[in-house]
């Protein structure tokens, strides 16, 4: 019983307990574990107690009804709480209602007197509403029983009670009290004074005064609820500046700190009593203050309405704090003003835009770089020491495998190469399109296995970009420390390296694009140059009267080309068996030399190489593999870049090579090579006519007698099919490129020789012309050449030609100058086995019949030519005639009209020859 005094531990109460269930079985079981209580129990129907009792205790409402009016006390003790069902318990008669069964028996007990309070006995009823009544305070005093005893007018309408309602139950009464029941309980069991505030259900507070008495309790009641109403509301401001994240202040006139909130607090370091009282230049520079007090001047003469700084906060350790102030004029009861403002830390803010100033330079430094691997080193700098981004990896697509590739990474490991269908970085550089990724510090040679995750399960900072179509940029970062918005710096850090990337790809795209032309209009220049060169040539060419002139004239006007240092003819010399130089000019050096001393180490010069195989040899670049060659090294050391080398052969008979040296690499391009193969061609068909025309005007000649067994030959080949002698009586060269020969074939069967040459596959035509006794004259077109025009192509001539199955002699007459030695080797590559029986120097006769074919040949055009020499092997001018004009017509494959013009012609340029003065 704790502050509670029993008056008789034997005396006991008597209760009558009314209700039934679970609940009043409770509340019986509760009551009889308390030696003070003795309980008598009936149901709902007979509410009467057997004997006297001093409390009656129900644990249901609808018994309350039921209980004797006027005895004992009634307590009501429900397991649930109802508004409802409390005033239907009070409107029944309930004394008090209670919720639980807590100190039930302590509150049966002082409701029946069996205790009492340790109480000032001196205290009257009269006392407490005498001084009540003298503060116009609403008072009143209980009894045990909740009844009112005395009460004060103030209280009656305080609560809009009556003013008769001495006797009556104050919870019954006046509703709103009921309140404070659970209060008044505490006071009158505890026997403490209590003070406490509560809320009436008309919406007012009320602050409520409990004083215990010998016999019941003392209450007064006092409106508080406009000054709660202020209290909470300077209590809801006082959080509000508490709880944001801005600092505030408020300022005297004099700028002596008179108030901060929490936030000023934990932006400095200081404590408030140190702040408190002191001059704002603890915080700020003077300069700030005269600022600021500036504008507060013009605050108060309405020209500005607040004013705005950014400023530097000196903190409790020392640093300084950048913040923004936005503060105004404040003016206080006593006529003074001061300054009252909001401070902002900027410092993320500042931070912020030094990131950007910083990216923005980063940005300058991305377009000036010149490669794409650059950019990505740039990117990987900007997004390590400026977005602090932890592992970072800056991949390029490479067209040439079709993956991405790193160029720059940072972070644990080394990243691999990013193919089709390598996880999520592939996946967002095929579509372009940025994705979140979970990387769980995983280290970089893992990053092919990365799997995206939604933007809500990603702390934001690990993220793969597309760079365009130039690669991605990968990015992890815990997020800790990091700047302000760096997901969004990121992106803007990948969209100008796309922008760089994208100007690198112009401009290397650019940069081809005038090389190119650049190349191209040096190759078009040097094209034309050369160009002009070679009709040079040509015209020298054809001035030239000897093999020597045209060698010499070629490599002097091929050194004045461009890039071109030297140029040289050699011809292989079969008895040294090396090659020899016939002409050069340029910057030779001493390279002949070493190419003569050293013939073993220079067997892969290009000149060795084109007289082996007969074929243009081109070396690029003379610097490469200069090790394994010394003509390399030679030819480096003489400042020769690149070589090419041409054969001079003309209907596969070689005069030697032509080898022209560079001073740049890659002199020789496409074009240049075949200017040069039909620079080589011409000059070997200029060799050849110079030596033809040498032949015609020397009075001595070479006779050769050779013998040929070689199947290649077709006359040989026609002997063995007829098995018959076969002599040539003359050719004539179509201008179609075949040949006609006309042949005397004897020791025959002349009915069959027609037949058996059409039945070789070298002949494509044959044609009996005259039958003769014991033998036939036959014209013969071939399909193959035939010895006597390789023999034409040379400058020689067939004076005799016979052939029998088993062999073919030939009498052959050449210029005196001609290097007979080679001739034979000729020969012999094409008919193997060829033997020369003899060789003999002749004089030609005084008779100029050399020169008067020649000048005749000269004055006949091809057509004229061809078509007189025909006749004349045809018998055409024999009489009788062997063979009409219309049937040699058919031979030359023209009509016979044409052919007849043009032997007409060229009978009237041979009479003219003869017969003119």
């Amino acid at each position: 019983m704790t502050a509670e005094s029993a008056t008789s531990q034997s005396a006991a109460v008597e209760v009558h307990l009314l209700g039934d269930g679970p609940h009043a079985a409770d509340v019986r079981e509760d009551l009889r574990c308390d030696d003070r209580i003795s309980v008598q129990s009936s149901d709902e129907e007979s509410a009467s107690p057997v004997t006297e009792v001093d409390c009656i205790v129900c644990t249901s409402v609808d018994v309350v009804s039921a209980t004797p009016d006027g005895q004992a006390p009634v307590v009501v003790v429900l397991s649930t709480a109802d508004n409802d069902v409390i005033s239907r318990a009070y409107s029944a008669g309930a004394t008090s209602v209670l919720f639980s069964t807590e100190a039930l028996s302590d509150r049966l007990a002082w409701v029946t007197g069996l205790s009492r309070a340790s109480t000032d006995d001196s205290v009257t009823t009269t006392d407490v509403t005498d001084v009540a009544a003298g503060f116009n305070d609403a008072a009143c005093v209980l009894d045990r029983q909740w009844r009112v005893v005395e009460a004060t007018a103030a209280f009656c309408e305080f609560f809009g009670a009556d003013p008769t309602l001495d006797g009556e139950n104050l919870w019954a009464t006046c509703p709103n009290t009921r309140t404070t029941a659970d209060r008044c309980w505490r006071a009158v069991l505890t026997g403490d004074d209590a003070e406490f505030e509560v809320t009436f259900r008309d919406g007012r507070r009320v602050a409520v005064n409990a004083v215990p008495l010998r016999d019941g309790l003392a209450l007064r009641y006092r409106d508080v609820s406009e000054r709660t109403e202020t209290e909470r509301a300077l209590d809801r401001y006082k959080r509000i500046l508490e709880t944001i994240d801005d600092g505030i202040y408020i300022l005297d006139e004099n700028f002596q700190i008179a108030a901060v909130n929490e936030a000023v607090l934990e932006m400095t370091g200081y404590d408030r009593e140190t702040l408190v009282g002191e001059h704002a230049t603890m915080l700020a520079d003077e300069s700030v203050i005269i600022e600021a007090s500036a504008i507060i001047q013009r605050i108060l003469t309405g020209e500005l309405s607040d004013g705005r700084l950014d400023v530097e906060l000196e903190t409790a350790d020392g640093s300084r704090l950048p913040v923004e102030t936005r503060f105004s004029a404040l003016r206080f009861n006593d006529g003074t003003h001061g300054t009252v403002g909001v401070i902002r830390d900027i410092s993320d803010r500042r931070q912020y835009e030094q990131t950007l100033t910083a990216l923005n330079s980063s940005a300058h430094e991305l377009f000036n770089s010149q490669t794409k691997p650059a950019v990505g080193e740039r990117v990987l700098n900007t997004a390590t020491q400026i977005l602090e981004l932890e592992s970072v990896v800056v991949f390029l697509y490479d067209e040439s495998v079709g993956e991405l590739r790193p160029v720059a990474w940072e972070g644990t490991g080394s990243p691999p190469s990013i193919g089709p269908g390598d996880g999520v970085l592939w996946t967002c550089f095929v579509e372009c399109e940025s994705v979140h990724l979970r990387t769980d510090e995983q280290t970089l040679d893992r990053w092919d296995r990365l799997e995206a995750v939604d933007s809500d399960a990603s702390n934001g900072e690990s993220v793969a970009i597309p760079l365009g179509e130039h690669g991605v940029l990968a990015t992890s970062s815990s997020g800790e420390n990091a700047p302000r918005n760096q997901s969004t710096l990121t992106h803007l850090l990948a969209a100008n390296a796309e922008a760089a990337l994208d100007r690198v790809t112009r401009s290397i795209e650019l940069k081809r694009r005038r090389g190119e032309l650049a190349r191209r209009n040096e190759e078009l220049m040097n094209l034309n140059r050369f160009n002009e060169l070679l009709r040079e040539v040509n015209r020298v060419l054809v001035e030239a009267d000897s093999r020597e002139e045209i060698e010499r004239a070629v490599c002097e006007r091929l050194v004045e080309g461009p890039a071109i240092a030297f140029a040289w003819v050699g011809a292989y010399d079969r008895v040294d068996e090396a090659i020899g130089s016939r002409a050069w000019a340029g910057a030779e050096r001493g390279y002949l030399d070493c190419l003569s001393e050293s013939p073993a180490e220079f067997r892969t010069e290009p000149s060795v190489v084109t007289t082996r195989t007969h074929e243009t040899t081109v070396v690029d670049n003379v610097g490469q593999e200069i090790q394994a060659h010394q003509w390399r090294r030679d030819a480096l050391d003489r400042g020769f870049a690149s070589v090419a080398s041409v054969p001079l052969t003309y209907n596969e008979f070689s005069y030697g090579t032509l080898t022209i040296y560079a001073t740049e690499p890659n002199a020789f391009d496409k074009q240049m090579r075949l200017m040069f193969e039909e620079l080589g061609v011409t000059t070997a068909n200029a060799i050849n006519g110079a030596e033809a025309k040498e032949s015609l005007h020397t009075e001595s000649f070479v006779e050769l007698d050779v013998h040929i067994t070689s199947q290649n030959e077709p006359l040989l080949r026609i002997a063995q099919a007829l098995d018959a002698t076969v002599q040539l009586e003359g050719s004539v060269q179509q201008t179609s490129g075949s040949a006609l020969l006309y042949l005397t074939v004897s020791e025959s069967d002349t009915t069959r020789n027609a037949e058996i040459l059409s039945s070789l596959t070298v002949i494509e035509q044959v044609r009996e012309i005259a039958a003769r006794e014991n033998e036939t004259v036959v014209e013969v077109q071939l399909a193959a050449e035939a010895l006597p025009s390789r023999l034409a192509d040379f400058g020689a001539v067939a004076r005799t030609l016979t052939a029998r199955p088993d062999a073919l002699t030939v009498v052959i007459e050449l210029p005196s100058g001609s290097e007979i030695r080679k001739f034979v080797e000729y020969l012999r590559e094409w008919y193997p086995g060829t033997e020369l029986n003899a060789k003999r120097t002749r004089e030609r006769s005084i008779e100029t019949q050399q020169s008067f074919r020649a000048r005749l040949r000269k004055s006949l055009t091809d057509r004229q030519f061809e078509a007189l020499r025909t006749a004349y092997f045809s018998g055409y001018f024999a009489w009788p005639r062997e063979r009409t004009a219309s049937e040699i017509a058919t031979s030359l494959d023209i009509a016979q009209p044409t052919f007849s013009r043009h032997l007409r012609v060229a009978e009237q340029k041979l009479f003219d020859n003869l017969l003119a003065d």
